[in-house]
């Protein structure tokens, strides 16, 4: 069941790769809540479903396909947006991935360029194509996805775990240099969730045997991401800017 936020009804959020896994069930979440959403991925087929999923249960959606590495995209994302709904309230910035595990001489330049700019870069150029307005308008909320990769060494790449936590900081520079304009910025960092990767290519048997690692004996789901950002984008969270917010089980305790 999802916390109600009632501030949320209206504002209109926009979660970058929300076709699929956490950013799809992000989407929705804000969605149950009365927010209107723009829905984005590389998978036009993908989002045309999420969206599908939305409408039908009434709620106000958008879908635009956009690659966020791309300035050139993000710009005709923003045009879209702003003549669809004239302003972007929540920017929750999820696009990103490539954790999987190579040993760090192993990893070829264009693996490590590859994942900075699809796990960070994304990120930067997407804070820098839509902030400018929520900074001018004096109000704005950013949540950037990062992961437990970025807060201690993983079984992710280096390049992943340097990305994540170069999403950290980013996130702190954002907090401290717009508060006082009105916006906050936090993120979220998960561990192991379900999805469609996992579901692919963990066995119940290895899924269980992760789970059994962590305090609270349980692989997340996209719903206690979904969860997380409701709160970091509501008013229940207005005094809080600059934070990561572990959800992960207890994975990371600090």
């Amino acid at each position: 069941m999802t916390a109600s936020y009632s501030d949320l009804k209206g504002k209109v959020v926009l979660v970058t790769g929300s076709s699929k896994a956490l950013g799809a069930e992000t989407a929705r979440a804000f969605a149950r809540s009365g927010s209107k959403i723009v829905v984005n991925g590389r998978d036009e087929q993908a989002i045309g479903r999420i969206v599908g999923e939305i409408q039908a249960d009434g709620g106000e959606c958008l879908g635009i396909t956009a690659d966020v590495t791309s300035a050139t995209d993000l710009t005709r994302l923003r045009t879209s947006i702003y003549e669809r709904f004239g302003t972007l309230d929540v920017l929750a910035a999820f696009a990103g991935g490539m954790g999987n595990p190579i040993p760090v001489l192993d990893i070829t330049e264009e693996q490590w360029r590859t994942t900075l700019d699809s796990d960070l870069n994304s990120k930067f150029l997407t804070v820098k194509t839509f902030v400018p307005e929520m900074k001018a308008r004096g109000k704005g909320n950013i949540i950037l996805m990062s992961s437990t990769s970025g807060r201690l060494v993983s079984l992710a790449s280096a390049a992943y775990g340097a990305a994540q936590a170069a999403t950290l900081m980013l996130m702190r520079h954002l907090a401290q240099e717009l508060g006082p304009f009105g916006i906050r910025a936090n993120a979220i960092t998960p561990s192991i969730v379900r999805n469609e990767r996992i579901e692919k290519f963990m066995t119940a048997e290895m899924r269980a045997k992760v789970a059994e690692q962590l305090p609270l004996r349980r692989i997340g789901t996209p719903q206690d991401v979904a969860e997380a950002a409701l709160f970091l984008a509501s008013d229940a969270s207005s005094w809080i800017t600059g934070h990561a917010l572990d959800v992960n089980g207890g994975k990371v305790m600090l």
